[in-house]
């Protein structure tokens, strides 16, 4: 006799609350529980349905799965390589930051931002970096990691910080070029239904 072939069911990607618990698609899987961990990339407009966020892809995880759904908690966002191709034009410097920095919920994120001015001297690229690393040490000190993501998200955080670098040397452009989510999806999960608990 054939094996009977196992239908996979199709289970609805949900985002986290904090982007509004809405549906954004669905994937496969063989066995609801097989869907734990599986890593999800969706454009922002798709996750957003904000055009002007058309160089941004947001990184999810699946954490937890019903019959139906599959529960999606950030893992991370991206800019494009095209986008950051169009910042770095010519006679143009490019100061990359990457730093790891621990949310007020305890999350720990890699940032990684891109600042582009005129060409600068080595001192300047250097006070530039340590001021970006004063702000997202206070930022995310004082901040829950969606409440920092959210305020990634919001073009008035990049102007201040601009506004800030300007002080130190002209600033050209601007961008967090990448944030990944460095605390194992289990405890993401785990902080995630403490906090509903609280709630």
């Amino acid at each position: 006799m054939p094996r009977s072939k196992k239908v996979k069911v199709w289970l609805k990607l949900v985002t986290p609350e904090f982007l509004g618990r809405k549906e954004v698609g669905e994937i496969p899987a063989n066995e609801i529980e097989a869907a734990k961990g599986r890593r999800v990339i969706l454009s922002a407009i798709d996750v957003l349905g904000d055009f002007n966020k058309y160089y941004l892809k947001f990184i999810f995880k699946v954490g937890e799965v019903d019959n139906q759904s599959a529960y999606l908690y950030f893992d991370g966002l991206e800019c494009t390589r095209d986008y950051i191709a169009r910042m770095i034009r010519r006679r143009v410097d490019r100061t990359d930051l990457v730093v790891d920095k621990v949310t007020k919920d305890g999350i720990k994120l890699r940032i990684k931002t891109i600042t582009v001015t005129r060409r600068v001297p080595k001192g300047i690229r250097a006070k530039i970096r340590n001021k970006i690393d004063e702000i997202l040490s206070t930022e995310t000190h004082q901040l829950t990691m969606e409440e920092f993501i959210l305020k990634v998200l919001s073009d008035d955080f990049k102007s201040s910080i601009i506004s800030v670098l300007n002080k130190i040397y002209p600033i050209r452009n601007f961008e967090f070029r990448k944030i990944e989510v460095k605390t194992p999806l289990e405890d993401l999960v785990r902080i995630e239904k403490e906090k509903t608990a609280i709630k």
